[in-house]
């Protein structure tokens, strides 16, 4: 009997231990990233500033385009097959989906890219209102977690 306890716990242990390696893998991909500022020629109609996103240099780069208005910024993040929003303001720091007159893409598209369970959790990141550099940080650090496992390859 104390064998069969033994070696019970001995694969949950493995188990374990396997899935830590495997989320950790996944999530090293992602920790480096290059964030470039773009010209104010670049920059989309209606945007202050933009960005262009990269964790791999061979990837589709991924665009940050920040509007603000007199209460908040919003910053929009879109890629070819996805978009999504982080607005700072009153209520602090967080992601959303993209407000219809920002949207350039289906949003058909961008629902089955974003696991919309991830994008609640994401809802309010922090109470503060961060700088740019911190919230382009902020950015490009939970990103990755927006995206459903099935379309990561779309970061990389």
């Amino acid at each position: 009997m104390k064998n069969k306890i033994v070696t019970g716990i001995a694969i949950v242990m493995f188990s374990v231990a396997t899935l830590a390696v495997q989320a950790a893998e996944t999530n090293a991909a992602f920790s480096d990233y290059n964030i470039v500022k773009l010209s104010a020629q670049k920059t989309e109609a209606g945007a202050v500033q933009a960005w262009v996103l990269q964790y791999d240099e061979n990837e589709t780069p991924i665009v940050i385009s920040l509007h603000q208005t007199k209460k908040s910024k919003y910053y929009v993040v879109r890629a070819e097959n996805f978009e999504v929003a982080y607005t700072s303001g009153k209520n602090g720091f967080g992601a959303s989906y993209v407000k219809p007159e920002f949207s350039r893409v289906p949003f058909e598209l961008s629902s089955k890219v974003i696991n919309d369970t991830e994008l609640k959790r994401q809802k309010i990141l922090t109470e503060n209102q961060p700088e740019d550099d911190n919230a382009l940080a902020l950015i490009a650090a939970f990103l990755p977690d927006l995206v459903n496992p099935g379309y990561k390859h779309l970061l990389n």
